[in-house]
């Protein structure tokens, strides 16, 4: 679906159907005049009597079929709404639409502009917000069915913002733009996410992240099985070393012009494109949900896909991807509880758990990062822990750091794009628990406190001086529940949006 402005007078405004969202009490002729004028019947068409502004309450308007104007959709936000009600009614209203199979809709530059008023926010960051929902809650996935269903309405065509201004305002191009790079990116790692296993495997992310590089002129290497082991990334291998597919290590560059010197923001996205649990085998109850295990993998080459698209690339700093990949299955050949291992780093784990797996593909990753580059500051993304979701429930993410002006970044972004991140600490007085009798430490300390324990182990394998935030997505990055904007049960694309936010914060 294409988003579009329409700069004219009512009497040229063309719409299936215009949207508007309003609060209980409020008339469409008073929050959008000039709509109301263009469509002199929706003010007195018996449905409009039906309508009281509830939440998630939604009436259609129908005028004459022929006239520009022909259908109004009254959208209930409640009494005292949040954004995230606005994001959730502007996601279902599309979707209502497509089921009519309606293919060209309206918004009112009017309502836009009263919204933006209630919500303390410019219009630009309103309408930024409005696109990505509309992009966003229309997602489906559909390609891994052996027929399309004929009875599937297709996507309307066009989003249109009607208005009677003579001239666009440039900052509301940036913000539609913007908020169609971040949908594309979105969207693209929720398809990675929900893609089987059979199909989205190491070596196809590393094909991924070939198209991208080739689409936006990003540099790129991906090293193979021989290659990982030259780095002495011995905690990577040993996750892998079950698996009949190979590991791959992706690497992936935004550098502007200029840039090349300068030091580089990395987002390092935990790989993981099944995870059994190894020889530590997990219970067969959703273990089909393990294909999302790469979510943080998913969510780096979603931000790439949406820094390719941004309109003011100029904003961001040079952006390193960091993505370790590989399977972690049982087998002959598979590691074991009781195993040693050494990593990158040289520092040596004891492997108690195989299932506590994510973190070491991740350490030798963050050891990569700091030996061959001087960061601004690195990220690791990752659905890591089963207890940072008994923490924070299925939609909270936690973030782990003890740099206070990272986490204040993470938590602004979350804020701004309504996604639901919370800090969690990194208590160095944790720090024993995860002691080993024959190793510098092992990979897992008790069950109380697993998400910081996770966290603690990470953090070990950070510099002093290295600025770094862990980001735990366990619970946002694959949800069992559809969402108002993640109508799918899988992947949601969490994190290509905060990445987005961080990036330009740090240029």
């Amino acid at each position: 679906m294409d988003f579009t402005f329409l700069t004219a007078s009512g009497a040229a405004w063309e719409a299936d159907c215009t949207l508007l969202f309003l609060r209980p009490g409020q008339e469409p002729a008073v929050v959008a005049p000039a709509l109301a004028e263009a469509a002199p019947w929706s003010e007195i068409s018996p449905g409009r009597k039906d309508f009281q502004g509830k939440k998630d309450e939604r009436v259609m308007l129908y005028g004459h079929p022929d006239i520009p104007l022909p259908r109004l959709l009254l959208c209930g936000l409640g009494e005292k709404p949040e954004m995230n009600d606005l994001r959730a009614a502007v996601a279902k209203a599309l979707r209502h639409c497509r089921d009519l199979r309606l293919a060209a809709l309206g918004l009112s530059e009017e309502n836009l502009r009263e919204l933006a008023g209630f919500f303390d926010l410019s219009l630009p960051a309103l309408l930024k917000e409005v696109v990505f929902a509309a992009l966003a809650g229309l997602y489906r996935c559909e390609e891994y069915r052996g027929k399309p269903d004929p009875a599937l309405a297709p996507d309307p065509r066009r989003l249109t913002l009607l208005t009677t201004a003579k001239r666009l305002d440039d900052d509301l191009l940036r913000a539609a733009r913007q908020a169609e790079a971040e949908a594309a990116g979105v969207l693209l790692a929720r398809g990675l996410v929900n893609g089987p296993a059979n199909v989205i495997t190491p070596e196809r992310l590393a094909e991924e992240a070939d198209a991208l590089a080739l689409r936006h002129g990003y540099k790129l290497t991906v090293r193979g099985l021989e290659a990982i082991e030259a780095l002495g990334m011995g905690a990577f291998l040993f996750v892998g070393q079950g698996a009949r597919r190979e590991p791959r290590f992706i690497e992936l560059e935004y550098c502007p012009a200029g840039a090349e010197h300068d030091e580089p923001l990395i987002l390092v996205g935990k790989g993981i494109t099944f995870d059994t649990g190894g020889i530590s085998l997990k219970p067969p109850l959703k273990m089909h949900e393990m294909k999302g295990d790469m979510g943080g993998a998913a969510a780096v080459l979603g931000f790439f896909a949406a820094l390719g698209r941004m309109p003011d690339k100029e904003a961001f700093p040079r952006v390193i991807g960091l993505i370790p990949s590989c399977e972690n299955m049982p087998g002959g050949n598979a590691g074991r509880p009781g195993d040693v291992v050494t990593t990158m780093s040289g520092k040596t784990v004891e492997i108690l758990n195989t299932d506590a797996e994510g973190r070491l593909i991740l350490c030798d990753a963050l050891a990569y990062a700091q030996k061959h580059y001087k960061a601004k500051a690195i990220v690791d993304v990752a659905t890591l822990t089963g207890a940072c979701v008994v923490a924070l429930g299925d939609l909270g993410a936690g973030v782990f750091t003890r740099d206070r002006q990272l986490r204040a970044l993470v938590l602004d972004a979350a804020d701004a794009t309504g996604e639901l991140y919370w800090p969690l600490p990194l208590w160095k007085e944790y720090d024993d628990l995860l002691k080993s009798d024959t190793a510098d430490f092992a990979n897992v300390g008790p069950r109380e406190g697993g998400a910081l324990n996770a966290a603690l182990f990470l953090n070990r394998f950070i510099e002093e001086q290295t600025r770094w935030v862990h980001l735990d997505i366990a619970g946002p990055g694959y949800v069992s529940k559809a969402t108002p904007l993640s109508p799918v049960p899988g992947g949601t694309g969490t994190g290509v949006r905060i990445f987005c936010s961080l990036a330009r914060a740090l240029k």
